[in-house]
């Protein structure tokens, strides 16, 4: 087996950099694939900071190995010159260099330096085995191959732990301001568990915090309703029959399923319209015949995601709460024709690899915007162009185009050489009424129908 020759001269060493240089020289060599690395690599690399042009140069070195320099008699080299790098990823030299580094730091590559730094490789015999090479040496992954995927699972449960706090963050808000209403309405003192509550939601901290904080603020203010229904027998069934007065309002209320269409066609579309207007009149009457209460009773209600950014302004920068989870993306996308032939169904049966990769649970529409933000970290896609891709083609119809351009990217990561390209295409045709996304899901979702009968 080939020695791994010392970085050259011209790079400055730093400890990261001498750490995967004894990771590629280690003589226990990891049985793996490169698929195994490739796929716990792109689980791993938003923890590790991986990310953007970063991203995409570790997407292209990996597409670029041979699948049998993976095997443990050999070497996963790749030579690849900084220039044809750049001229990939359209950046410039200096950034191909700038992410080689942190790809070196991070414990994914080795540098492996011929004496002129010019990276090559010679192959000799029937097996194409590499006689002599110089590159960018991925044994460094290859090495830490279970350290990865502990890291990519750490990473997908924090995640998914994230989700369900802004869940509950946005729930319990609810809950307690109805709670607020009726302690008014009563003429429950509860100023002091009120102020608390306003200077948790206006104080910056993690989401998983916050929701652990409301959880606790929640159930004493649900205490000291129990304490008061104890005093008064007949005062206690009044307030339990209003809390459940209030309860239905906040699971019932027009305007928190202010987005939800009809879940079939027996009902006419004008008889829904007028209902949804006439439970939105009762929700005014209500909240306009409390007033000389406290500033809860007076509080419009309000749209959901309006609610919703509202709450995450407040909070800070640590968090970010997303739409509500009635949103329907055929009444609200303003190019809902085309997702009129794409639903929830088909998105996941079509995108499996994703899911898996990210762990996400496709439920609902809104747990799939929730994922964007990691999705366009996968494919190197800026957080400008995801808002720009919102703002031309409407929230639902960018995160179903991005959903799928992931999904491509990971089956085969040499068809697409610039997976933030291709998804910008999309969008562009997608605006021109020339993007058949259904066909596209349809074919992803036979495609993997056949491959997994035929593991």
């Amino acid at each position: 087996m080939q020695s791994v020759g010392s970085v050259a001269s011209f790079r400055k060493l730093t400890p990261a950099m001498v750490a995967s240089q004894k990771l590629a020289m280690a003589n226990d060599i990891v049985k793996t694939t490169k698929s195994e690395v490739a796929m716990a690599l792109k689980k791993a690399a938003p923890a590790l900071g991986i990310d953007g042009t970063t991203y995409h140069i570790l997407d292209i070195l990996i597409g670029l190995t041979a699948a049998e320099d993976w095997s443990q008699d050999r070497r996963p080299l790749v030579a690849i010159s900084n220039e044809k790098l750049a001229e990939y990823v359209s950046r410039s030299s200096r950034t191909v260099v700038r992410s080689l580094r942190r790809l070196v730091e991070a414990g994914v590559l080795a540098y492996k330096d011929s004496p002129t730094g010019r990276r090559y490789i010679y192959r000799a015999g029937e097996d194409r085995q590499i006689e002599r090479g110089y590159g960018l040496d991925f044994s460094p992954a290859r090495q830490r191959l279970d350290e990865l995927k502990q890291i990519g699972a750490e990473f997908a449960a924090r995640l998914a732990q994230e989700k369900e706090a802004k869940r509950t963050v946005s729930r319990l808000s609810r809950a307690m301001s109805d709670l607020f209403r009726l302690a008014a309405h009563e003429e429950l003192d509860i100023s002091e568990i009120a102020r608390a509550f306003n200077e948790l939601m206006d104080q910056p901290m993690g989401i998983v915090e916050r929701a652990e904080a409301l959880t606790m603020l929640h159930e004493l203010l649900v205490a000291r309703f129990e304490t008061a229904e104890d005093t008064s027998e007949k005062g206690g069934a009044e307030l339990q029959e209003r809390a459940v007065f209030f309860e239905e309002k906040s699971e019932m209320s027009c305007t928190q399923d202010n987005d939800v269409t009809p879940y079939n066609n027996t009902t006419s579309q004008d008889s829904w319209i007028k209902s949804k207007q006439q439970h939105a009149s009762n929700d005014a009457f209500i909240n306009n015949s409390k007033s000389g209460y406290t500033e809860f009773e007076m509080a419009p209600e309000k749209d959901p995601k309006s609610e919703t950014r509202a709450i995450s302004q407040t909070s800070g920068k640590t968090e970010s709460l997303n739409w509500s989870e009635h949103a329907d993306p055929y009444e609200n996308d303003q190019f809902s024709p085309l997702l009129s032939e794409v639903s929830l169904g088909l998105l996941g049966s079509a995108t499996q690899e994703t899911q898996g990769a990210l762990g996400l649970d496709l439920s609902s529409w809104s747990s799939l915007i929730e994922s964007s933000d990691d999705m366009r970290l996968l494919i190197g896609l800026s957080q400008k162009g995801w808002f720009d891709a919102r703002n031309r083609v409407g929230d639902y119809t960018a995160a179903a185009v991005l959903i799928t351009t992931v999904e491509k990217a990971l089956r085969d990561p040499e068809s697409i050489a610039r997976p933030a390209g291709y998804f910008r295409a999309c969008i562009d045709r997608a605006v021109d009424g020339k993007l058949a996304l259904h066909r596209t899901l349809f074919g992803l979702a036979a495609s993997g129908g056949s491959a997994a009968a035929e593991n």
